[in-house]
């Protein structure tokens, strides 16, 4: 079987630029140049480079000065290198997200297209419940500002979610600079199950974690060249299964070559369980350096068949959240009506970081109210990394958060 190496995101982490910032943009312009001959040497397929931020409201007062002054510069900065896109971090955790901070965030969004937004609510042990109203708000308004909803594509809620995680929007900088690995491996899975025709389940595991040590071994050579060539860090690889909408790439399709009837069926939160493990033992076998999520990515909008299970609703909220105790992600590219109250935005995200913070994992909630929709209706998106479905169904009940405490910690414990 020839060997296909496919990175998803090539994820640049540096500090917020204060001052000058001409010896970074020489760094970068150095680091790009390298990568692409190492890519070219090693013949792997690279889809996107980003740049990621240490949490902004650390260093710099949270306003629409300091947010545009360090938005344009990195937009400079990518226009110059051919990066797509680049991610700007606020950890609310112990800092409040306050009311005043919306609009400069969302004049951030609305101004830089190729703008992601990672909103820390959560560590490992405290919820920050001003803080998850305030990003409510946020997504509540930035859902109005265009005809489908699409803004709220580069928004995301993170819990419990550590460092140079490469995949967007939940991705942060801290310490030195550097850069982390996110890799496209569903092909690899595809074409075993193409080749290995009723194999019993235990062997078929096996098939998986060799293959896929055997590419995180060739991963983790590529990083530390990388890091030898240039000088920055190589932080480590995320290779969680993420869907891409190219009526391949999709881990709902998956989940169904491995002997489900359908995605959502019962069985899917054991097949989830099963494939998480692999990633996990691939990477004990290889020794591979692991940053992120890696584990299976649900992410609605972006994969074909998981779309499909939502059109012939199979698919739930409340069954997102159960897979998320054993798989990555959490609450990811889900369209939501319109008219979603803000309650129950806080509450999506509050149940999503109650369950990062039970089971000691990151999660992230990414949802995208749909203007002038409901429940049921398709989305209209036009873009590359999505595809439509139908709005998915909401409540319309959720907690009464006046009568929550501004912090929550130690949930879960006995």
């Amino acid at each position: 079987m020839n060997k296909i190496h496919k990175i998803r995101a090539i994820t640049i982490g540096v500090n917020s630029p204060k001052g000058t910032s001409q010896n970074l943009e020489t760094l970068l312009k150095f680091f790009v140049k390298e990568r692409d001959q190492l890519l070219k040497k090693e013949r792997v397929q690279l889809r996107t480079s980003r740049i990621t931020l240490s949490p902004l409201n650390i260093t710099h007062p949270v306003n629409d000065a300091s947010i545009q002054s360090t938005a344009t510069w990195l937009t400079k900065i990518s226009n110059i290198l051919g990066i797509r896109w680049f991610c700007i971090p606020f950890n609310f955790v112990e800092q409040d997200f306050e009311q005043t901070m919306v609009n400069p965030i969302a004049n951030l969004v609305k101004k830089f297209p190729n703008s992601f937004v990672n909103l820390i609510i959560a560590d490992d042990k405290t919820i920050n419940v001003n803080s998850v109203n305030s990003s409510a708000q946020l997504i509540k308004n930035l859902s109005i500002n265009t005809n489908n909803g699409f803004d709220n594509f580069r928004v995301g809620v993170s819990s419990n979610c550590n460092p140079y995680t490469p995949f967007f929007p939940f991705s942060y900088h801290q310490d030195q600079d550097g850069f982390s690995l996110a890799l496209e491996v569903l092909e690899l899975f595809h074409r075993i199950l193409l080749d290995e025709k009723n194999i019993q389940t235990n062997k078929l595991r096996l098939k998986f974690i060799d293959a896929l040590s055997s590419e995180l071994f060739f991963m983790q050579e590529f990083g530390n060249e990388l890091e030898e060539r240039t000088g920055l860090k190589f932080y480590g690889i995320d290779s969680s299964l993420a869907p891409f909408p190219d009526g391949s790439d999709s881990v709902a399709l998956l989940m169904e070559s491995l002997g489900l009837d359908s995605f959502g069926s019962s069985g899917t939160l054991f097949f989830t369980s099963f494939m998480t493990n692999i990633i996990n033992s691939a990477f004990e076998k290889s020794q591979a350096q692991k940053v992120g999520f890696n584990g299976v990515m649900y992410s609605v909008l972006e994969d074909d068949y998981l779309a499909l299970a939502v059109k012939n609703k199979k698919l739930s909220i409340d069954s997102l959240l159960l897979y998320s105790t054993v798989c990555g992600c959490g609450i990811d590219m889900v369209p939501v009506p319109g008219n979603i109250f803000l309650e129950e935005i806080s509450s999506l995200i509050l149940d999503t970081a109650a369950l990062s913070i039970a089971l000691k994992k990151p999660l992230g909630t990414r949802i995208l109210p749909i203007p002038g929709k409901n429940a049921n209706e398709l989305t209209d998106f036009n873009y590359d990394f999505l595809v439509d479905t139908r709005v998915m169904e909401i409540k319309n009940q959720a907690i009464y958060l006046r009568n929550l405490p501004t912090k929550i910690s130690n949930l879960g414990k006995p």
